[in-house]
């Protein structure tokens, strides 16, 4: 038996190797018909939060990234809310756009309404799915949204996956055992 959501998100794919995390929550909140932010917009928030909890290496990038910037002159397009007055695309010559570019961040599930955990079941999926909620999984590397599953068989998700940037690569088959299999792995139920 298979089974998706009603209406599955369209594929967003990720704008820079690192934004995984920021095209799959921009598919959610569409899906949810919430607010959606551009992925530029959700890295930088995502960076922000990770500067604000003190993590000395980020504070040092940050920190340095700010120097070279002023020594530079570089202070417009750096922030969304810049960006958003300006229409412009963020300033590529800005060490700060640069490390936001190259960022791997965290998806902002506390917004979204969604909880987190490193583990759930099939049954689990089986539940969201038929209850037409998504579910984000992810590892240290990725982040994938589960829109649907196959369980003719071995029990298969099927999920929209960002990656490769700029193109997406549609509809991935990520079998049970090799989802097990992740470690690190991160569980994100609506």
């Amino acid at each position: 038996m298979s089974r998706d959501v009603t209406g599955p998100p369209d594929l967003v794919a990720q704008e820079t190797g690192a934004w995984c995390f920021a095209a799959a929550e921009q598919m959610v909140r569409a899906y949810l018909n919430m607010d959606v932010p551009s992925q530029y917009g959700i890295a930088y928030a995502s960076l922000m939060l990770l500067i604000s909890q003190g993590d000395p290496d980020v504070l040092l990038a940050w920190s340095t990234a700010a120097e070279t910037d002023l020594l530079l002159e570089v202070d417009d397009d750096i922030t969304p809310e810049q960006l958003d007055v300006s229409g412009n695309p963020p300033n590529p010559d800005s060490e700060r756009v640069a490390m936001v570019k190259r960022t791997y961040g965290i998806f902002n599930h506390w917004d979204l309404g969604g909880t987190i955990s490193s583990s759930c079941s099939p049954r689990d999926f089986r539940e969201d799915i038929g209850s037409d909620k998504l579910v984000v999984i992810g590892n240290r590397n990725h982040y994938y949204v589960v829109y649907g599953y196959t369980d003719a068989g071995p029990f298969i998700l099927r999920a929209r996956d960002p990656f490769p940037p700029g193109l997406g690569a549609g509809t991935r088959l990520i079998p049970w055992g090799d989802f097990n299999a992740w470690e690190y792995k991160v569980v994100i139920r609506f």
